[in-house]
């Protein structure tokens, strides 16, 4: 089974992430050098979009996993209050899942290859001590370890369930309000992210005998890749700021 711990891109993310590269190397290389063996140069952006791109990716999937997982409890939460047992109430709580939200999610083949796995007569909370681990997500590993607890020692599962969901709907309103707050500052920061470039931009095609000498030779080169440098290092340290974990 897949291990989200890591993620990898499926091919039209590959190629996203190719053609953000060659966009990016193309006006670096032309505002900052003037010249096509600054894509050369610039080549090592690459691996930056990458990780960008990827961690971007990743934490998006993380969170669409959580939320996604949260549904599936509430589902089961409803076929345990309905006298279905541990097991059945996730296969019941699985069918109810997919009609909701289809059979593609994460969470609606993570549980499927589980009830599958529980018909072979694997026990649950290995199976779901397995999916912990594969996700490398808090919420499901506190939910697991809990469960597995209480399934050997006969505690209250309805109570898990309520106070695991319980638990993930805070957490994901916090990080809604969260990115509400930040919206505004998150946008004010893309804008000072292109504001180097639509300067370069402006000065090169209004008043172009201003940034001649800083193409072409030796020094210009080198104070627009310390330039360039300086900016990439202010991006990445923004990033850093706006990025708020809980």
């Amino acid at each position: 089974m897949k291990d989200y711990k890591v993620y990898n891109f499926n091919m039209w993310e590959k190629f996203l992430c190719v053609g953000l590269t060659l966009g990016i190397t193309t006006a670096v290389s032309w505002l900052f050098y003037q010249s096509i063996y600054g894509i050369a140069g610039a080549l090592p952006l690459f691996f930056l979009v990458k990780r960008l791109l990827k961690n971007y990716l990743h934490r998006k999937q993380k969170r669409e996993m959580v939320f996604q997982f949260r549904e599936m409890l509430q589902f089961a939460v409803g076929a345990l209050k309905a006298g279905y047992s541990i097991e059945n109430a996730f296969v019941q709580g699985l069918q109810e899942y997919t009609d909701l939200y289809g059979e593609k999610t994460v969470m609606a083949q993570e549980f499927c290859n589980i009830t599958n796995q529980m018909k072979l007569n694997m026990p649950l909370e290995q199976l779901m001590e397995d999916l912990a681990q594969r996700s490398g997500i808090e919420e499901i590993l506190s939910f697991t370890q809990i469960f597995g607890y209480a399934k050997r020692g006969g505690g209250d599962m309805m109570k898990i369930f309520q106070d695991t969901t319980e638990k993930i709907r805070q957490k994901v309103e916090v990080e809604r309000e969260i990115e509400t707050v930040m919206a505004a500052k998150k946008a004010e920061q893309r804008i000072m992210d292109l504001v180097p470039f639509g300067i370069l931009l402006y000065v090169g095609l209004t008043s172009p005998e201003f940034l001649q000498p800083m193409y072409g030779n030796i020094t210009g080169v080198f104070v627009m890749t310390i330039c360039l440098l300086g900016y990439a290092g202010a991006f990445l340290l923004a990033e850093k700021i706006l990025d708020i974990q809980i």
